[in-house]
């Protein structure tokens, strides 16, 4: 086997049609099946079943598979890493970031990036965190960045801390008056308080969601009125018109204006945050390049208001 054969096994497996991974491959798809056909006469043992629609992996095959990543990310990273010893200064990064987030965190980050690596194109793929780890397993992302925490990626992963981000209850002005906070300290809303208050909430499937309804159910409270929308940034004019109140990153609030311009609180005694972080394999390299992206990052960030890398 050489690693050509390696990469249209495992594109079929992707495709799961051999039609459609031809294409993707530049091929005929004669030629390809032909290929296929001559990887599994030279390891004795079928690797697809064609019988199914669509074609799917005999157990030989997922083995076959899963081994074929690894080699053709091995030789990735060997490439890649003689590429940097050669000061080599051209290449791709491709880089994953949930939607709203890219808007806050790239701009000023890339094009400091590009006065140093200019021959390195950064390609962004926009997607919820799910979506990116998904991407990230088929060897399509070198990099994505998520809020999620460390131990909840999935084995084969790695974070690295590039700053915590503060998070924060927000409601329309007059909404929380002192009777809604907790008592001698009126920064801090008693959430048990809120029990009748409309909610604004992100969607299932945004890590804003998974940490809210937690808060919500350490406080034993289920919401009689909720909406449901996609948009932190939404959320934050919705709480701010008296909609209901919200749970927002800082970021969300920081593109419209800042803390001045809105009524923001604190939900518990302890400043409630989380850690955004840069995801990769656990087995990649990271040339010169993306250790330089991931750096101007951590700066950029530490210095924008927030907590810190040190926490």
């Amino acid at each position: 086997m050489d690693f050509r054969e390696l990469t249209y096994v495992t594109m079929v497996a992707e495709c799961k049609s051999v039609t459609a991974a031809a294409k993707k491959l530049y091929i005929s798809q004669p030629s390809l099946s032909q290929i296929l056909s001559k990887v599994e006469q030279d390891v004795g043992v079928k690797l697809f079943d064609r019988n199914a629609s669509p074609i799917t992996l005999t157990y030989a095959g997922e083995k076959y598979v899963e081994t074929a990543r690894k080699i053709l990310s091995l030789n990735k990273n060997l490439r890649r890493e003689l590429m940097d010893i050669c000061q080599g200064v051209k290449g791709k990064i491709r880089l994953g970031i949930p939607k709203e987030r890219a808007g806050y965190m790239l701009p000023s980050v890339l094009k400091r990036f590009r006065e140093q690596y200019p021959l390195v194109e950064v390609i962004i793929f926009e997607a919820h965190t799910g979506e990116l780890i998904e991407l990230m397993e088929k060897g399509k992302l070198d990099l994505f960045i998520s809020p999620r925490k460390a131990e909840d990626l999935p084995l084969g992963m790695r974070a690295e801390l590039i700053y915590q981000e503060r998070l924060f209850l927000l409601a329309a002005p007059g909404a929380i008056t002192r009777e809604y906070c907790l008592s001698g300290n009126e920064e801090i809303v008693d959430l048990t308080k809120l029990r009748n208050m409309p909610i604004i909430l992100l969607k299932k499937g945004h890590e804003i969601r998974k940490r809210v309804d937690a808060v919500l159910k350490e406080h034993k409270i289920v919401p009689s009125h909720v909406m449901e929308i996609s948009s932190c940034i939404s959320a934050v004019q919705l709480a701010d018109g008296g909609v209901g109140y919200t749970f927002v990153p800082q970021r969300a609030v920081d593109v419209l204006g800042g803390t001045d311009k809105f009524c923001c609180y604190r939900f518990s005694r302890k400043e409630e945050s989380w850690d955004v972080q840069v995801v990769c394999r656990e087995d990649a390299y990271l040339d010169r390049s993306e250790r330089h992206l991931i750096e101007l990052m951590k700066e950029t960030f530490a210095a924008a208001g927030g907590i810190g890398t040190d926490a």
